[in-house]
């Protein structure tokens, strides 16, 4: 039995480190997707606070489906608003802002003039998501802001 055991080891090493060596090719993000309640809310929210311009905008009333494309840069998010998506609020007794659902937490960009962004929020009444912390190693800022939907965009000193 030992000797069986010790081929099986010597056999499954190289399929580890062959596994390990194999690279995959270049992966990039292309775009992050937010179901929200209110298509048009939301689209002005984005634009005001980060900047983002639609590309496109679509509505299937047939469906209950309305959907939008918008862009800053290379950074690209959809906005997906269902008659059918249900609020947690909703759904969950005695939820909190604590709660935790399995899935998207939340998406996070690098802001290179984190002063300048932050009081941007602010004078656009921006709901933060507690305060700006300094990571301790290192040593930048971070604050956290939640769009109409309570979806959390963490934004991060560059």
């Amino acid at each position: 039995m030992k000797i069986l055991i010790f081929v099986l080891s010597l056999t499954l090493i190289p399929v580890k480190n062959y596994s390990q060596q194999k690279t995959l090719p270049k992966l990039e993000a292309h775009f992050s997707a937010f179901i929200v309640k209110d298509m048009d809310t939301s689209i002005s929210w984005y634009s005001e606070m980060f900047g983002f311009n639609i590309i496109d905008k679509r509505e299937f009333p047939e469906s209950g489906f309305k959907q939008a494309n918008l862009s800053r840069g290379t950074v690209i998010i959809e906005l997906i608003e269902l008659n059918s998506a249900l609020s947690p609020k909703d759904v969950i007794p005695n939820y909190n802002s604590k709660t935790r659902l399995i899935g998207f937490f939340k998406i996070g960009f690098l802001i290179s003039d984190f002063d300048e962004f932050i009081d941007h929020l602010t004078k656009n009444n921006a709901e933060f998501h507690g305060k700006v912390v300094v990571d301790k190693e290192s040593g930048k800022r971070m604050v956290i802001v939640k769009d109409p939907d309570e979806n959390r965009i963490q934004l991060f000193e560059n």
